[in-house]
């Protein structure tokens, strides 16, 4: 999440915002890590980049709860296309 908002310096959040954001995060990346052998990889840079971004629109539109953040962030990653098996 920090990268992410590294890399965008357009968005501003105050420190408590960007620890709820954090925490939205790290939610999401360890519910994905739980069930990774059938999901999306939580260590893939851009599932990483495609979590913080549906946390933050979801931020922006309204919602500041870490565990619903985190929802629609996995809802989102869900829809992600799978890797293919090597």
């Amino acid at each position: 999440m920090l990268q992410y908002l590294m890399s965008h310096p357009e968005l501003t959040f105050s420190p408590p915002e960007t620890a709820d954001l954090c925490e939205a995060f790290d939610m999401a990346v360890a519910a994905l890590q739980e069930r990774e052998a059938t999901s999306t990889s939580a260590t893939d840079d851009g599932v990483r980049a495609a979590l913080s971004k549906a946390i933050v629109e979801a931020w922006t539109g309204g919602e500041h709860d870490p565990k619903a953040l985190s929802e629609q962030a996995l809802r989102q990653a869900d829809a992600l296309p799978k890797p293919d098996p090597a």
